[in-house]
């Protein structure tokens, strides 16, 4: 029986190194999204702890000095907060658009596969028809021979 074998072999084995490089891909952008989700949560936290402590030492009466570095210290968070939030836009941007070459890249890759099961089954109907043809051709020429057989014992 003759061997199977794929005819777009190497084209399937470029489109899985492909998928394997979108998956890292994408992976690489979920990891810098990741970062960048847990840096804004930081950064919003450490607003809530400031508001939190100044406006639990507001009793009385107001040190500049104390308002000056507050307000020094919610300008810098907020600033942050605003810069995190739109790098986290463009994190959630890459993300997207990675996460739709990897299924573009699986696509492809199941296409191919598909054809290669489509063609395997093509092989085997061709082989089984081969060797049914083999086994006809054996079964009429053995009935061949035994009616010659017959026909030169009835002559004698």
């Amino acid at each position: 029986m003759k061997k199977f074998r794929f005819s777009l072999e190497t084209v399937l084995k470029v489109r899985l190194q492909n998928e394997e490089i979108q998956r890292r891909a994408l992976a690489l952008a979920q990891g810098e999204r990741d970062r960048v989700m847990m840096a804004l949560g930081a950064h919003k936290q450490g607003l809530r702890t400031l508001l939190a402590e100044h406006s639990g030492r507001r009793v009385g009466s107001i040190d500049l000095n104390q308002e000056a570095w507050y307000m020094a210290g919610w300008g810098g968070l907020t600033q942050k907060i605003r810069q995190a939030s739109v790098d986290l836009a463009e994190k959630e941007e890459i993300l997207r658009i990675s996460r739709a070459r990897a299924v573009e890249a699986s696509r492809e890759r199941v296409v191919l596969e598909k054809l290669e099961e489509k063609q395997y089954r093509e092989h085997l109907a061709l082989m089984n028809a081969e060797e049914q043809g083999l086994l006809d051709d054996l079964a009429q020429r053995s009935l061949s021979v035994f009616s010659l057989a017959s026909v030169s014992a009835a002559d004698l």
